[in-house]
């Protein structure tokens, strides 16, 4: 296994995760999945895992990204580019029955009208029939498909980012309204096509698709996706990980120093494992002849600050990017004191945080918002729950993390 710490992991650099796997491949069986988490977890290496996993079982598998992706016709483009590369592979008499269909549908996709911000009900359009609602056609090819004597898994990556950035932010008049229409035609016009159940989603994304739609206050659109998330490695995961990894290196671990790096670490996803691994053999390259266990701190801080400084950029700005500009401040305040210490901050601590930011809200609104930005910054794997004699506390759950958001933020 290579040390990589950043692009996806394919093949025998991808490691562990057999259950999330086996867990996933029952779940399409019956359901859409929604793969939740943030950013460097995983979720593209395990969607490719998987997507490898149902190929070998039959299934035909694509993938799209869609976070440059600006308007719904560029979805329908991009998704029908896919399926017709994976359809030509069907053979000579399936692409025959399918083949001038995808054309057909291939032309209605440039008549597409998508609503131009500020100008009304103008659009674009390419062709002298154009079509009204990019919907219909969108449906007409995953009826295609699903018409079809297989079984599909379509990997939708960057979903939320196209949604919000792409659609919302850029058609602040209609934005909402457009997303909204986007989630239900595909909790309802996918799923009530003939066949609908031989093709399974699997949409994912660097941001919450969960936060997204509870901030425009439309949960309901994505009831139908089955919600799930990734798991930090255990403690002996990650041994036999960094076993694998020394084998590869010659850097053998010690038992103590292996269980000093986790406890560094905190939260055991591979990526941060890998990071450190990387971190720590720069270290001892750096200084012949040291002892592993000497550098492990330094490996931690090091990792808190530069060789990670645009990762963790990314968890402070995926806030501004989730939430409005004040909630964002908010939630970045509550942050800031759960980085103090390692323990992370008593809840009162952090109410009263809020109250002084909102002079003028009730106690029940401070109450009611904390709620809402606890349950948010949980989800999205910055911060977990401790019970102790004193009370509940919210801490980091990357100890690195918590470094570097405490040096950010410190005046």
């Amino acid at each position: 296994m290579d040390n990589i710490a950043g692009p996806p992991v394919e093949g025998d650099n991808f490691f562990g995760r057999e259950a999330d796997i086996n867990a996933l491949r029952a779940l399409l069986e019956h359901h859409d999945l929604l793969l939740l988490g943030p950013r460097r977890i995983g979720k593209t290496s395990i969607a490719r895992a998987l997507m490898r996993v149902m190929r070998e079982a039959g299934w035909r598998v694509v993938e799209i990204n869609v976070a440059t992706c600006d308007d719904e016709r560029a979805f329908v483009e991009k998704l029908e580019t896919a399926l017709r590369q994976e359809t030509a592979s069907l053979g000579d008499k399936l692409w025959d029955s399918v083949g001038a269909s995808l054309n057909a549908i291939r032309a209605r996709i440039q008549a597409i009208r998508i609503p131009v911000p500020g100008a009304g009900s103008l659009g674009v359009e390419l062709r002298a029939a154009p079509t009204k609602d990019w919907t219909t056609v969108a449906s007409e090819l995953v009826a295609l498909i699903a018409g079809l004597d297989q079984r599909w898994l379509i990997y939708v990556d960057e979903l939320p980012i196209m949604l919000l950035t792409r659609i919302i932010r850029s058609d602040p008049t209609t934005g909402v309204e457009r997303v909204r229409r986007f989630l239900d035609w595909f909790r309802n016009d996918v799923r009530g096509l003939p066949g609908a159940g031989r093709v399974r989603w699997l949409v994912s994304g660097s941001i919450g698709l969960d936060t997204l739609v509870q901030q425009h206050a439309m949960a309901d659109t994505i009831n139908t996706l089955r919600q799930v998330t990734l798991p930090p490695f255990s403690e002996p995961e990650v041994i036999a990980m960094l076993d694998r990894l020394g084998a590869r290196y010659g850097l053998a671990l010690a038992a103590a120093d292996a269980a000093k790096l986790l406890a560094g670490i905190q939260w055991l996803q591979p990526y941060y494992v890998q990071l450190a691994f990387s971190e720590l053999r720069g270290l001892l390259a750096g200084q012949p002849g040291a002892a592993p266990g000497t550098l492990i701190d330094a490996t931690i801080e090091q990792v808190a600050r530069s060789a990670a400084d645009n990762d963790f950029h990314h968890w402070e700005q995926r806030l501004a990017v989730q939430l409005a500009p004040a909630t964002a401040g908010h939630a970045r305040a509550l942050l800031s004191q759960a980085a103090m210490t390692r323990e992370g901050a008593r809840v009162e601590l952090l109410l009263a945080t809020l109250a002084e930011r909102l002079p003028n809200a009730t106690a029940e609104e401070v109450q009611r918002l904390f709620i809402d930005l606890r349950d948010i910054l949980r989800r999205d794997g910055y911060w977990g729950a401790n019970e102790g004699a004193e009370g509940r506390r919210y801490r980091f759950l990357l100890e690195p993390l918590r470094r570097w958001w405490l040096r950010r933020n410190t005046p």
